[in-house]
């Protein structure tokens, strides 16, 4: 909908159909204009002709009052009414488009685009005139130079002026003599304004006339009186001598007034002579006269004579308006034929029908023209609606379309809002008209509707319609198509919501085409860069990908880069034209055929504009090089990943140094270098890359002692890369350092098909600052370093290699692997160290200095002598397995402090099966020549060192299957039967067993039978084929009493752990060695000595990871630091187990297969102890939140506990008949005799720190049948089951001392033989305080915890036990000698 327009946005085409008024004049008066810079009369009016200053009021043709602030009028010294030919017309328009043209590059600039994005403030500006100042001139000129015309009265003149001079003989002879010319005959015969023509009579007095001075009024008085008011006096000065005692300055104002009118009303209009000078006789005082003297013509006169004609036109159009005259001679015309047609109806001279100026189709556009002229716009539509219907009715096309142009004009001129349909249709019919149906196409005419149009739509900011509206021009002139399609562009970018960037850039290479069919380069070169800065603009801003992606663009950004560069070609401008042909280099989209034709033009053309045999590389985007993926190795030629990490103790993996400054790579003096670049090309044809290298800048170091002569460093050279099409290749660089400084990679350089040489940048943004506000609210990087590293000569390079590593493994197998290490660097290596990612996986021994030593030793140990029961005093520290440091430190593998420069070692690692899968493993290496590094490392404090990772893949295969399962001992309480089944999984290769060895701090496990095989040889074991199963048994027994144990592990926890939680010294006291016994049971001839050898450090590491992921798992919240002072490596009661075997056949391969932590089902919950507040009282905690987490901690140590605690049974119960007798009484009623046995109760403490009070109730048959009558539990106790009961007292109330056992002594009576079950009995037990010796006499276990004691005290441990297995005793018969 259109916006109300403007005054000033109205006056342009208000201007462009003003009043002309026909100037004739005396030769006197024509040679004083002369004087004045001027050819005529009419060109010394015409800058008083522009925006008159009216300020009236004056009726419309409907008699209604309206202001008329303003008015235009323009001065003509002809009139004629010439044919107008096609031909003319497009030689008119090709040459005024062609002096349109600027060469000025200021004014070819584009403003609205600017560093690749489009300027959103100069597009949303209402006034676009100087995004092509060519187009105003054309528009203003093509305007001011339309001629009058048959169809319309605009270019007719309303009015003649006459002018004579005073100094005439006989002025008012002159002005009859004026008035009787040609040119007002024609004027008065064939104008609209006819024998009605309004004359104006003006005398102008010339002040060098002096002697008419005194009779110039008398003079001015006689012409008046002859040709009534129309006349008017004006004075004027051609003297040279007050011309030249005025001021200078008013001169240059007054020729001013000249210039800029003749710039604004015809800007293409011929330069005068550069000495001519406007007005050079005239004074302000001349200047305002001329202008008042014009105002006063159009105010006293020319209006009052348009409004008079106005009215008089109005009465005698009126019925006709009214439609009725027109509807009566149209159907006389329809049905009487040409014979009934008018008179008025006459031929043109381009052939076209016209009216004559008399009849009432001319009087009613004459009538819309006057009102229009007069800015009368509704008034004028009403009447140009009307002419429009007679004009379709005669088929006067010209005079339909001129009649359609204005009603559509009207409209727009108007300051109502009217929709598209309302006014487009109005032009479109008139270009149609004016094109194809008039006699001779009227392409003048159709090129003013045009313009006007799209002047008022974007006024009215219509920009959308416009585009369509300037296409409607034929494209046949290749000037005019391009302008109009430059401007159709520029209305693209002025649409709603957001400029299409993609028909800008359509019609601008549509534009710039025409403009180069039309020779007019500079446009043509203009139009295409303002295509490729769009696409720059739409490329970076695109809010849709899906539809404004890259690839849509390609085509039209290719071409435009091709025709951009052959234009620079052809106006030998290189530079540029490299530039354009570059682009065109970066792309897979392109066919292959016309991408071989740019890379061919590309090279050519820097064969003939490069001269100079040095010229200087140019950054190509060819080929592509992801700097992001750009990869610098130190030491390429060896294994491995060279980093600089920081390693501290405590298990985790050695990581990235953010402490130090500067950048992480470095290297020593004389190190080799790599430097991997991801080379692609993005063409689709094949290129090739020769001396392809590395730019780099190297700044010496202020220590340097290099000489002068040693170069810097050194880089290799790729002699030739070939890349197909899309591919992707990787290309190594080398960089060796010579001095000691700081070398940075700034890009790569290489020549592009053996001809081109070119640069490749490489710039990688940096880390995203954060710490300031204006860090967070705008982008900010550090500079990057990756690309940046340091030549330090003392720097260690420690040479690290890992040799015969397997690729795979069965599971518990070991094999020998090598880690040779050799010194390159220029100082010692100290603190030589290794991470390993699974400890369990290695064991890593003695290294030695014979590295080509090949007689490896065994992993095990293998000996005559083994005892069955063996104890040793190992340490009980849980200590790191990950880390293992070789030499350097204080618990190093090697004494010697450092590794000397040229010096190597070899450090053996055995690589172990440990878990069926595969598995990625990783190894660090990491070595420091600091002095104090080793120190450091011993503190665990964090040390810096370069570090050598690798990482190698191991498949382990299954071999052995082997679980652990425990029974009750038959035999006694404290005793447990441990079984070990063994399976081998493997289909075909057989296993023998060589040993199996139990570690525990209280049980000895010995063996229920001989499983030594009788066999000769000393290589056998016991064989177990493949799919087989073999059980072992062992019988675990303690062999500590209670006394021993007061310092045991378990103790120091409890005590560290209490301290930890309630203390705000946190523990520093480590677990002291425990004393374990190793239970032997060789299953061959030879042993294998696990406390002696080598293999007793690796079963501690894999204890210590094995033990570490326990306690990460069943103690989240306590940090792996404090899990060494807190817990003990091994505990008193756990039992570790060890099966070594060793394979039959195939590769021999031995190993071995441990099961840690079995479980015997005795409760040794102690953690609980830890949870009470200590007796010196808690620490204050000043903050609420470390409160909470000792709260947290105690919870979830207390939750652990109670759900351990489910299972426990801390008391067991065995009985066993001594002695059997037969009784001399007898049952009653019968002769039967009874039988009674003698029974040994024994109660077992398994509790290592609490003393327990229980209740013992045995029960009889019958007692047990009493109990659960009212359970609904039926037992079948019938027959001789049914026949035993207690004789001695049933109930018992004892104590029983940690790790002690009690006996009770009782009988029992059996009134038949047979194999009678005794296990019937019940038992209350209760965990007493260390020291009391209370009595639980007539006191429920239920209601223990309702005692005052701590919260997690042992009263807490409450329990009732049954038997869990039968107690056969056999009752056999007497045999009675007769």
């Amino acid at each position: 909908m259109p916006r109300p327009s403007l005054p000033q946005k109205r006056d342009f085409v208000a201007k462009a159909f003003c009043p002309r008024i026909l100037v004739l004049s005396t030769p006197t008066i024509t040679d004083a204009c002369v004087v004045n810079g001027c050819a005529g009369f009419a060109d010394l009016l015409a800058p008083f002709g522009q925006d008159i200053s009216t300020q009236i009021t004056i009726q419309d043709g409907q008699g209604a009052p309206y202001f008329l602030d303003k008015l235009t009028v323009r001065f003509t010294t002809d009139y004629k009414i010439e044919k107008h030919s096609q031909q003319q017309s497009r030689a008119d328009i090709d040459e005024l488009v062609h002096k349109s043209v600027v060469d000025d590059s200021e004014q070819q600039r584009i403003p609205f685009l600017s560093d690749g994005v489009v300027d959103a403030d100069v597009v949303e500006s209402d006034d676009i005139a100087s995004w092509a100042p060519w187009y105003i001139q054309f528009r203003q000129q093509w305007l001011a130079s339309m001629q009058p015309t048959e169809h319309e009265s605009f270019m007719h003149p309303v009015a003649c002026m006459l002018v004579a001079s005073g100094s005439e003989e006989d002025p008012i002879g002159a002005l009859r003599r004026l008035q009787q010319q040609v040119v007002v005959q024609r004027v008065q015969s064939q104008s609209f304004s006819g024998v009605s023509v309004m004359f104006y009579y003006l005398l102008v007095h010339d002040g060098r006339d002096v002697g008419a001075m005194q009779t110039i009024d008398q003079t001015f008085e006689q012409v008046r009186r002859t040709f009534g008011q129309n006349s008017a006096l004006v004075k004027i000065n051609s003297l040279t001598d007050s011309a030249e005692s005025g001021d200078t300055s008013d001169r240059s104002k007054i020729s001013g007034i000249w210039i800029s009118s003749q710039a604004a009303v015809q800007p293409l209009k011929p330069v005068p002579h550069p000495d001519t000078e406007y007005g050079g006789m005239l004074s302000m005082r001349d200047v305002a006269a001329l202008r008042d003297a014009v105002k006063q013509m159009m105010v006293r006169s020319v209006i009052p004579h348009m409004q008079y004609m106005i009215r008089v036109l109005s009465d005698q159009t009126a019925n006709q308006r009214r439609g009725i005259t027109g509807r009566l001679f149209s159907a006389g015309r329809r049905y009487f034929g040409a014979a009934g047609k008018t008179s008025s109806v006459l031929t043109g001279v381009d052939g076209d029908v016209y009216f004559g100026y008399d009849s009432p189709e001319a009087q009613l556009r004459k009538l819309a023209d006057y009102s229009f002229m007069l800015k009368d716009f509704r008034f004028a539509q009403t009447v140009y609606q009307v002419a429009r219907r007679d004009f379709q009715t005669e088929r006067a096309w010209k005079c339909y379309a001129g009649a359609q142009e204005m009603v559509g004009i009207c409209k727009l001129m108007q300051e109502i809002q009217a929709t598209r349909a309302e006014f487009d249709s109005n032009f479109d019919d008139a270009v149609a008209m004016y094109l194809h149906k008039t006699q001779t196409p009227c392409l003048h005419l159709a090129v003013r509707c045009t313009v006007i149009y799209y002047e008022l739509l974007k006024h009215h900011r219509l920009y959308a319609f416009a585009p369509p509206a300037l296409l409607r021009l034929p494209a046949s002139l290749s000037a005019l198509h391009a302008m109009i399609s430059e401007q159709a562009a520029y209305a693209y970018l002025k649409t709603p919501l957001r400029p299409q960037l993609r028909k800008f850039s359509f019609y601008a290479m549509v534009a710039s085409r025409e403009y180069q069919k039309a020779g007019i380069g500079e446009l043509a070169h203009r139009c295409l860069r303002m295509v490729r800065l769009s696409l720059e603009a739409r490329l970076s801003t695109s809010p849709s990908p899906s539809k404004d992606s890259p690839n849509s663009w390609l085509a039209i950004e290719s071409h435009v880069n091709h025709e951009l560069g052959l234009q620079c070609m052809a106006a030998q401008n290189y530079d540029q034209a490299l530039e354009h042909f570059m682009a065109l280099m970066g792309s897979d989209q392109i066919p292959p055929k016309l991408q071989a034709k740019y890379l061919q033009e590309l090279l050519q053309l820097y064969l003939e504009g490069s001269a100079a045999a040095d010229a200087t590389p140019m950054q190509l985007s060819v080929p592509f090089i992801d700097a992001q993926k750009v990869r610098v190795i130190m030491s390429p030629e060896l294994e491995g990943t060279d980093e600089v990490l920081l390693w501290r103790r405590g298990g985790a993996a050695p990581s990235g140094q953010s402490e130090t400054a500067g950048s992480n790579a470095c290297c020593s003096v004389g190190e080799n270098v790599a430097v991997l670049l991801m080379v692609k090309n993005p063409l689709t044809v094949g290129i090739t890359l020769s001396r392809f290298t590395l730019d780099c800048v190297f700044e010496s170091a202020a220590a340097d002692s290099g000489g002068e002569d040693q170069p810097e460093f050194t880089v290799s050279a790729t002699d030739t890369v070939v890349l197909e099409g899309g591919q992707t290749t990787m290309v190594t660089v080398t960089l060796t350092p010579q001095r000691a400084g700081s070398l940075t990679i700034k890009g790569a350089s290489y020549l592009l098909c053996d001809i081109l040489p070119a640069y490749k940048p490489l710039v990688l943004p940096g880390k995203r600052l954060n710490d300031t506000l204006e860090q967070r609210v705008t982008a900010v990087y550090a500079p990057e370093t990756q690309l940046e590293f340091r030549v330090d000569p003392a720097w260690p390079r420690l040479e690290a290699t890992l040799e015969e590593f397997p690729d795979s493994l069965m599971s518990g197998s070991m094999q020998r692997a090598q880690l040779r290490l050799t010194n390159r660097g220029a100082l010692p290596c100290r603190a030589v160290t290794l991470w390993l990612s699974h400890p369990s996986f290695f064991d890593v021994t003695h290294p030695h200095r014979n590295c080509d030593d090949n007689n490896a030793q065994s992993a095990y140990s293998y000996t005559d002598s083994i005892s069955a029961t063996e104890e040793a005093e190992v340490a009980n520290v849980l200590q790191d397995s990950s880390m293992v440091v070789v030499l350097g430190g204080a618990n190093s593998l090697d004494s010697a402090e450092c590794l000397e420069p040229g010096n190597s070692i070899c450090v053996p690692v055995w690589v172990r099966g440990d878990r069926v899968g595969a598995h990625a493993l990783s190894i660090f290496v990491g070595a420091s020549t600091a002095q104090t590094a080793s120190s450091q490392l011993d503190a665990i404090k964090a040390v810096a060192m370069r570090s050598r990772r690798f990482d190698v893949d191991l498949v382990v295969t299954p071999s052995l299957r082997v679980n652990a399962f425990v029974r009750p001992s038959m035999r006694s309480p404290h005793e447990r039967i441990v079984g070990i089944e063994v399976e081998n999984v493997q289909a075909e290769l057989s296993v023998e067993l060589a040993q199996t060895t139990f570690t525990s701090g209280h049980y000895e496990l010995v063996p229920l039978q001989a499983h030594r095989t009788n066999t000769a040889s000393k290589s056998h074991g016991l064989k177990v084929g493949p799919r087989q199963t073999v059980n072992l048994m062992f019988r675990a027994q303690p062999l500590r009493v209670a006394g021993e144990l007061q310092t045991a592990p378990e103790q120091f926890t409890v005590d560290a752990l209490q301290q930890y939680i309630f203390n705000k010294d946190k523990p520093t006291a480590l677990p002291k060695p425990i004393k374990l016994i190793y239970s032997n049971a060789v299953l061959g001839m030879q042993g294998i000595d696990c406390v002696r050898s080598p293999l007793q450090a690796y079963i501690l590491r894999a204890q210590a990871h094995r033990r570490r992921s326990l306690l990460r798992t069943a103690f989240p919240l306590i940090p792996e630091e404090h899990q060494p002072r807190l817990f003990p490596l091994y505990e008193t009661f756990s039992i570790d187990f060890m099966l070594f075997w060793r394979e039959i056949g195939g590769s021999m391969q031995a190993g071995h297969h441990s099961i840690s932590g079995i479980d015997l089902g005795v409760p040794h919950d102690y953690i609980a102890a830890a949870l009470n507040p200590p007796a010196a009282g808690v620490a204050r905690a000043w903050l609420k939140d470390t409160v909470n987490e000792r709260d947290m901690l105690i919870r979830s140590i207390a939750n652990r506990c109670q759900s351990s605690r489910r299972h426990e049974r801390p008391l067991d119960v065995s009985m066993q008949c001594v002695q059997i007798a037969e009784s001399a009484a007898k049952l009653p009623k019968t002769s039967d005799m009874l039988y009674i046995a003698d029974v040994t109760i024994t109660v077992y403490n398994h509790s290592w720190r609490h003393k327990y009070a229980f209740k013992l109730d045995l029960l009889s048959p019958s007692q047990l049948k009493q109990r659960l009558s009212a359970t609904d539990i039926k037992l079948d106790f019938s027959g001789a089951r049914s026949g035993w009961k207690w004789l001695d007292a049933t109930h018992y109330e004892m104590a029983v001392a940690p790790l002690d056992s009690v006996q009770l002594h009782t009988r029992l009576a059996c009134c038949a033989p047979g194999m009678i079950d005794i296990a019937l009995w019940e038992l209350y037990a209760n965990a007493l305080d260390p020291g009391d010796s209370s009595n639980i006499s007539g006191m429920e276990p239920d209601a223990v915890t309702s005692r005052s004691h701590p919260v997690y005290g042992p009263q807490c441990v409450v329990c009732r036990l049954y038997p869990l297995h039968p107690t056969l005793v056999n009752i056999k018969p007497f045999i009675i000698n007769e």
